[in-house]
């Protein structure tokens, strides 16, 4: 399993999974619409009421929740109205030592809040893709077979959209009860993200190239 390196080039890619009607089909290689984080950042306030526009009251509750703990964290966040409206963090803020295994401060974070699987509350969702990657189909399947399994998140592959390739991908879901996550709730959830894709990473890295 291989770093990202020069050598490969990929755009950073906005991740919608578990969205499959929010995605918007478009042919490899397409930007669809793309957003950079650092723009996202700089253009929240002017984000911000199109991304709660019709909003159920709850799950806008619940994001004005998580935006107020990120503000008191001091870490830099965007709103993305145009892909499932997840929450768009760098990577790297919130796990710094991820930057020995290739994250770059392009990687991002997203937090999204919906409707969980059994429509009876809210769940909140942390996803991000890890900075790994072969050509080889087959090798990433390897790869993801023999990862570490982790105690609350999760790591999957999915096909990316935009490039047709495959992503391995670290999901972590948490239902909301009550639909407000508090302070301490959000400070274990992201601790408990950076601890795993810590361990996730240094697992990855131990596999052997192909």
């Amino acid at each position: 399993m291989k770093k990202d390196s020069d050598d490969r080039k990929r755009s950073h890619l906005r991740l919608v999974v578990n969205n499959p009607d929010k995605r918007k089909p478009g042919p490899i290689g397409s930007e669809d619409n793309f957003i950079t984080l650092e723009d996202l950042v700089v253009q929240r306030e002017n984000l911000t009421s199109l991304f709660y526009q019709d909003m159920e009251r709850l799950q806008g509750k619940a994001y004005q929740a998580i935006e107020r703990f990120l503000v008191v964290r001091g870490w830099p966040y965007g709103l993305d109205p145009q892909h499932g409206r997840p929450l768009v963090l760098p990577a790297l803020a919130v796990c710094p030592s991820a930057l020995g295994y290739g994250l770059v401060p392009q990687d991002e974070l997203l937090v999204f809040v919906a409707e969980d699987a059994g429509d009876k509350g809210l769940c909140l969702s942390m996803e991000m893709i890890m900075p790994f990657y072969s050509d080889d189909e087959a090798v990433m399947e390897e790869a993801l077979l023999y990862s570490p399994v982790l105690q609350y998140g999760s790591l999957f592959i999915e096909e990316n959209h935009q490039d047709g390739l495959l992503d391995l991908i670290y999901r972590l879901g948490f239902p909301l009860y009550p639909p407000f996550p508090s302070v301490r709730v959000m400070e274990k959830l992201f601790s408990i993200v950076a601890r795993e894709v810590d361990e996730a990473l240094g697992g990855l890295s131990e596999y052997p190239d192909s």
